[in-house]
């Protein structure tokens, strides 16, 4: 009997050290990746300035809801908003788990099985639209002046992220708001450890040849490269 309960014993403190291990790599690498720097050089003159958003936690991107480059509203719609108006100046974007969406509207909300599923169960995923009167948020946004080439590049990213249906369409998640001027999309991929909310990011930063970073999970990691 003492020998059984020696080797349980055993096993889960060899499986929780290996855990802490494996988180500590993980924390390790995130750092790590949050430092090391893409894209240094930047154009000194921007044609076009977008914001960088962070509640602390999450990152959204912030665009003009129309200019030369691109239209957003050929692509999502303010009639699919609580408020159904039209009279917006931006639009902000941010990818994650639609289940997290769902269940945790304020960060008060979030309890250990919603993380637990949504870093480590393949899930749906969303986008968080919400459009903006102005440039005024209750969340810091950093300006970032990019060109036009950049911006194209950058929005044909996110664009690609929304999942269509058949003829093309987004498709809007039915009766998910978090206030008046929001709407939800289904979107692609899933989240896990490796690629979170942040991690789309910085992704679409790196693909259109702007600061970010190697690789973060965090918005720190963004951040870092913008201050």
């Amino acid at each position: 009997m003492l020998k059984w309960l020696y080797r349980i014993l055993t096993f889960i403190t060899k499986g929780i050290l290996s855990l802490l291990i494996v988180m500590l790599l993980y924390f390790i690498g995130a750092l790590i990746g949050s430092v090391v720097p893409v894209n240094v050089e930047q154009p000194e003159n921007g044609e076009i300035t977008i914001y960088l958003r962070t509640n602390g936690i999450h990152t959204d991107l912030v665009f003009p809801i129309k200019n030369e480059v691109m239209n957003w509203e050929e692509i999502t719609d303010p009639q699919h908003t609580l408020s159904k108006r039209t009279d917006f100046s931006y639009i902000s974007f941010g990818w994650g788990d639609l289940e997290f969406y769902e269940k945790t509207p304020e960060w008060s909300d979030l309890t250990f099985p919603v993380a637990f599923q949504a870093v480590f169960l393949p899930k749906p995923s969303a986008l968080h639209v919400e459009f903006m009167e102005s440039r005024r948020s209750r969340y810091p946004m950093v300006p970032v002046e990019i060109t036009s080439s950049q911006y194209r590049v950058l929005s044909q990213y996110v664009a690609e992220s929304f999942e269509t249906n058949t003829v093309g369409r987004v498709q809007p998640v039915k009766d998910l708001h978090y206030n008046q001027n929001d709407v939800f999309y289904q979107a692609k991929r899933s989240l896990n450890f490796f690629y979170t909310c942040n991690t789309w990011v910085n992704n679409g930063l790196k693909k259109a040849n702007m600061k970010a970073c190697l690789w973060t999970p965090f918005d720190e990691g963004i951040f870092y490269h913008y201050r």
